[in-house]
């Protein structure tokens, strides 16, 4: 088995097998975040609510995620003079969701999720922390690994970014920060319309 599927799963995969992977993860994600009350807000960012998403608003906004940060980079790529598709994008994007499948099982409401939400007591014109809630060894355990499943998913997504677009060095760096803040800025503002 090639490793690079760890880190750089498009080069395995290529754009046809990805791009049907890359459905399989978005569509686990979507169930996973619908079943553990995560919500899937923006293009890199998750957390967990009082109430636990609908079925059709978790699926927007894991399509609106998705993409999102797929056409955006897309975008941002042939700005830049990358010459990948958009097909290749959407596979490189939600190949990269991966990692977010297991942090949303780590931050549902059924493992880690009760313990956040209980450290937080939101009134009317307050929100009450309470550290002592906060500092438990399983919430600074499961927030590491949250942390590390993050930036897993931020250097795959990189790096299939680059495969996609074939875009090398500084091009692929400044190319895919100014697609990844667009895309969060848009999500967000997409997201906020629904």
């Amino acid at each position: 088995m090639d490793g690079r599927i760890l880190y750089n799963p498009l080069a395995v995969l290529g754009k046809g097998k990805g791009f049907v992977a890359a459905l399989a993860v978005i569509a686990a994600l979507t169930a996973v975040a619908w079943w553990g009350g995560v919500h899937l807000d923006g293009a890199l960012d998750m957390h967990v609510t009082q109430e636990p998403p609908l079925g059709l608003p978790i699926i927007a906004e894991s399509l609106i995620a998705w993409l999102s940060v797929g056409l955006l980079l897309s975008a941002a790529a042939k700005l830049f003079g990358g010459n990948g598709g958009i097909g290749a994008h959407l596979a490189a994007v939600g190949l990269s969701r991966f990692p977010y499948i297991l942090a949303a099982i780590i931050l549902s409401r059924q493992l880690l999720g009760k313990a956040i939400l209980s450290a937080f007591v939101v009134g009317r014109e307050e929100v009450i922390v309470r550290p002592q809630d906060l500092l438990t060894p399983a919430v600074i355990i499961g927030g590491f690994a949250v942390l590390g499943l993050v930036i897993w998913a931020v250097v795959v997504l990189y790096l299939s970014y680059s495969e996609a677009s074939r875009l090398r060095g500084g091009k692929a760096a400044a190319s895919f920060v100014i697609g990844i803040i667009l895309a969060e800025v848009i999500s967000k503002l997409l997201l906020a319309l629904t």
